[in-house]
């Protein structure tokens, strides 16, 4: 459940981001509400290996009814040419290139 939450809180599109009282409403209506008392309390124990936060698909696991009912939260993949971008940012000398370009 927490999926579209995070989702929504991240995306790239800032004018759809949630606010933070929009996130903390979200949060009380969606997922406390629904989520039993009993899963609440437990500690989350990690499935998966480390996965950078833009890389990782929170809604692999999760049931397809439920991403389709939510569907409009769901942050669509980075662009390839953000991902080059940043793999060739990794070079100092490239980023400070791509800097001075996006100052001007």
């Amino acid at each position: 459940m927490l999926a579209p939450l995070f989702d929504r809180m991240t995306t790239r599109k800032i004018t759809r981001r949630f606010k933070a009282s929009e996130a903390l409403q979200f949060f009380e209506e969606q997922v406390i509400s629904l989520t039993p008392k009993r899963v609440l309390s437990l500690a989350a124990e990690s499935r998966h290996r480390w996965e950078a936060y833009d890389y990782y698909d929170r809604w692999k696991h999760l049931d397809p009814d439920f991403v389709e009912k939510w569907a409009a939260y769901r942050e669509p993949p980075i662009p390839r040419y953000i991902r080059i971008l940043r793999e060739i940012c990794l070079y100092p000398w490239v980023f400070r290139i791509v800097s001075s370009i996006r100052r001007i």
